[in-house]
């Protein structure tokens, strides 16, 4: 093989993988009229974890039952992530439980952001903060990182 062949295989698969990660990053970020909330955990076992959603007054979104919880949406580079329609709630007040069955991550609080200013936020296992923005989630992790 010559080397302008080596140079135009490694450049199709630098652009593949360009085009493959913008696609990943892009496919995280919530369509129009919803909002998403990215999860990472630091054992990246993600099976089983779901997230509760309701109203104010406690009432679920149709559908979520504590028992069968909104499962993920997708998986990205931070982890999975929910996307869910931000008209389902009261004033665009989401509130949100991330669990698997009783167990509670963000120390099992109740848990709440407001979708009209943030249309994403991220979460780190462990950690009882929400993030706006994902530079500030992987700055949270390095300063606390997964053990």
């Amino acid at each position: 093989m010559t080397p302008a062949h080596i140079f135009a295989k490694a450049a199709a698969a630098a652009l593949t993988a360009l085009t493959l990660g913008s696609a990943i990053a892009q496919s995280s970020a919530p369509p129009a009229g919803f909002v998403s909330i990215h999860y990472n955990r630091c054992d990246n076992n993600y099976d089983g974890w779901g997230v509760h959603l309701w109203k104010d007054g406690g009432i679920p979104l149709p559908g979520i039952e504590w028992q069968k919880p909104m499962m993920p949406t997708g998986q990205d580079d931070f982890g999975v992530y929910w996307h869910t329609k931000l008209d389902d709630y009261v004033k665009g007040r989401v509130n949100y439980i991330i669990h698997k069955g009783d167990t509670k991550d963000q120390g099992g609080r109740d848990m709440a952001f407001d979708g009209n200013a943030h249309k994403q936020i991220w979460v780190n296992n462990g950690d009882r903060a929400i993030y706006t923005s994902l530079a500030d989630a992987k700055k949270a992790r390095e300063a606390k990182p997964c053990k």
